[in-house]
């Protein structure tokens, strides 16, 4: 007796076994990806109750296909038999697919166990027909539908396994073609079990009174659309709450590395701060506890970034220290790091340098790129210095402060220089704090006198004026020379406080000479590169005067010719103010700068001053000196500006400088530096009142 097909249905069948496996790929990634034990049981589970209804649902849907020339039914417990026996298969697959690992020896024991459960299932589903005479099987047909079952069954299982990310990594054409040939593979071991059936002729449906076809049909229809819509609409759910869950993950982890970035970054330049700085010199002092290997750090001060930052506003100092952080990045190493230490100090490790010679290069290196930061007033330089590890500390705050030593001293130096540590620098460090905290108290405690070197007119020596130097009384030292404590004043910021006293000093020293009736000539005050660029210092200076009752003129400010040139703009418009109050300048030290001359017009300044160094060879020989003075007289003269002679010691050098024209003269020649007292003395023997100044000059004034 041959049986026939309804080719509509078993196309339905084929769908069936392709949503089936569809669904068991699925769910194989929702029980490997639940990150709790209860989770992955409950998916497990419901996995393998979906996925081996929908392989019994296959069979069941192809049998419907299957049509006698007799009534047919199914027994209704060896149908339930079957239906576990598919369930128990499908668990299996679902637990080795969604393991960690899927050893050869796991994948050839679950592909048997799976391939005698599914073919049981086969079998017992036909024996639920109760067939009178038996079903008489084919054994080729049988093997090769066994062969086919245990062939699917490792292919399932592989390819659940190896594929259940595939969703994430090729979408759903992936899974959908993988699922195309898991349903294949299973239709074709139910074809081929069906092929090996033969049914004699006569024979009975023993269960044709229990399960028809109508309630098999009803069943089947019921539970795949139930189980596998249910199973199919839960991963998507569950999918759409993980991906959800796993773009809460993304965004928490994307703030957290924010979060670690910027707890490790300074927030302005992007470069390292002091948290991450201590990381990578404990990483890289590690490396040298275990290997030897030796590395440095580059302590670096910008120069004058404070005047830069006063008085072109913040915003451009913001962006000078961008460009300058990523100047020096762009000349280290990869394995190098740079990091800010706050305001304009930075440090850089340099690894695996061996050399000191080598540490110079780089050192230069980051000299050159800083250089080439900002133009006009705003270009940067910087002093470096070096610390190397173990020669000069094997712990972070050693070597930084041996850094910031060298630093110190190569700004003492010149600035725009390097400098590696020495340890006798510590020595020279000490002794210039001790200085600095002598020269406070020096201030506060009136150790402090004005000396005045007067100034007179060449052609007929007449007192034209005088220079105010400021000298210090130490109480244990004796006198102390201003090139000792001038450039310590300077910087440790203590040079405001210094001048400010100057200048009230000298102002009170007019006020007393003019109330005793002499003539007094115009007094120079000398003002550092840091005081001039103080924005209020034209109103501390206008208040000086009114506070003693002086008129502007008779005060000179004098400030050096590489101040008024490397920061032209800015001294420009502090001098103009000057100006416009009626204080005159004079250019100190000319000709030892950078200038071009033509930089003379336009500084609104009264007065030049030629540096001793042309002075001194005059007389000696005709050669250069006299020729360069001589330009420079007469160039001043062009410009209707005064001039100046310093250092004046020889009457062969007056001789000289009368001859050239030159305005007025300074030295040891028509007299030394002196006490207020003594310069009185001077004062009131050009007005014809020497008495009366002697009078009622105060002493020690």
């Amino acid at each position: 007796m041959f049986g026939t097909y309804d080719y509509r249905i078993t196309v339905l069948a084929v769908v069936v076994a392709i949503l089936a496996s569809y669904t068991a790929l699925d769910l194989v990634g929702r029980v490997s990806a639940a990150t709790r034990s209860r989770d992955a049981f409950a998916w497990l589970a419901a996995g393998a109750v979906a996925m081996g209804t929908g392989i019994w649902s296959m069979h069941f849907v192809g049998m419907l296909a299957f049509e006698l020339p007799i009534e047919m039914g199914y027994d209704i417990h060896i149908t339930a038999l079957s239906w576990l026996m598919a369930v128990l298969a499908s668990s299996v697959a679902l637990f080795l697919a969604s393991r960690a690992a899927l050893s050869r020896a796991r994948l050839l024991i679950g592909a048997v166990f799976m391939a005698v459960s599914i073919a049981g299932m086969h079998y017992t589903g036909m024996a639920a027909m109760l067939m009178e005479p038996g079903i008489v099987y084919d054994p080729l047909w049988v093997g090769i539908s066994l062969l086919i079952a245990l062939a699917a069954s490792g292919a399932a299982l592989w390819i659940a396994f190896y594929l259940r990310e595939v969703s994430r990594v090729r979408g759903f054409a992936g899974k959908a073609g993988a699922a195309v040939f898991m349903g294949a593979a299973i239709v074709g071991m139910h074809y081929a079990g069906m092929a090996a059936a033969k049914f004699p002729i006569g024979s009975i449906c023993g269960a044709a009174s229990q399960l028809d076809s109508v309630w098999l049909a009803t069943l089947v229809g019921a539970c795949t659309i139930l189980l596998l819509g249910t199973a199919l609409t839960a991963a998507a759910l569950d999918r759409r709450l993980e991906s959800h869950t796993a773009q809460l993950i993304y965004s928490l982890s994307e703030a957290n590395s924010s979060l670690r970035h910027a707890s490790r970054h300074d927030p302005l330049t992007n470069l390292a701060n002091r948290h991450l700085l201590h990381e990578r010199v404990e990483q890289a002092l590690m490396q040298w506890r275990e290997k030897k290997t030796r590395f440095s750090i580059a302590y670096i001060d910008l120069d004058g970034f404070k005047v830069i930052n006063d008085q072109l506003g913040h915003d451009v100092g913001d962006q000078l220290l961008k460009r300058a952080g990523a100047a020096m990045t762009s000349v280290v190493r990869h394995g190098d790091t740079v990091a800010r230490m706050g305001g304009d100090e930075f440090i850089v490790v340099l690894q695996g340098l061996s050399t000191q010679e080598a540490v110079a290069r780089v050192c230069e290196k980051l000299l050159d790129a800083i250089a080439q930061v900002g133009e006009g007033s705003a270009r940067l330089s910087a002093s470096i210095g070096s610390a190397t590890c173990p020669r000069d500390g094997t712990a972070l705050s050693d070597l930084v402060t041996a850094g910031d030593v060298a630093m110190y001293i190569a700004k003492n130096k010149g600035k725009n220089c390097y400098q590696a540590y020495e340890s006798s620098m510590a020595t020279r460090i000490a002794e210039e704090y001790t200085v600095q905290e002598d020269l406070r108290d020096a201030i506060q405690d009136g150790e402090l006198v004005v000396y005045y070197q007067p100034k007179y007119s060449t052609r007929d020596r007449q007192l034209t004026g005088a220079e105010a130097l400021v000298r210090w009384e130490h109480p244990d030292k004796g006198m102390i020379p201003p090139d000792q404590f001038i450039g310590i004043a300077e910087r440790s910021g203590l040079i405001n406080d210094l001048e400010s006293w100057v200048l009230d000093s000298v102002c009170a020293q007019i006020r007393r000479w003019l109330d005793m009736g002499l003539e007094v000539p115009p007094i120079s005050v000398n003002l550092s590169a840091i005081r001039i660029h103080n924005e209020d210092l034209p109103e501390r200076t206008q208040a000086c005067l009114d506070k003693h009752g002086v008129a502007a003129s008779y005060l000179m400010f004098e400030i050096t010719e590489s101040l008024a040139v490397r920061e032209i703009l800015r001294a420009v418009e502090a001098l103009k103010r000057f100006s416009a109050m009626g204080v005159r300048v004079a250019l100190d030290d000319f000709g030892t700068g950078h200038s071009s001359l033509s930089y003379l017009r336009q500084l609104p300044i009264q007065q030049l001053k030629i540096d001793r160094s042309f002075i001194k060879d005059l007389g000696a020989c005709d050669g250069d000196h006299v020729e360069i003075v001589r330009s420079i007289i007469g160039l001043a003269h062009a410009l209707r500006l005064r001039v100046v002679a310093e250092g004046v010691e020889t009457e062969q050098q007056m001789a000289f400088l009368d001859s050239l024209d030159c305005d007025e003269v300074q030295g040891f020649l028509m007299g030394r530096p002196v006490p207020a007292a003594a310069f009185g003395e001077v004062v009131a023997q050009q007005s014809g009142r020497a008495g009366k100044a002697t009078l009622h000059m105060l002493p020690g004034a």
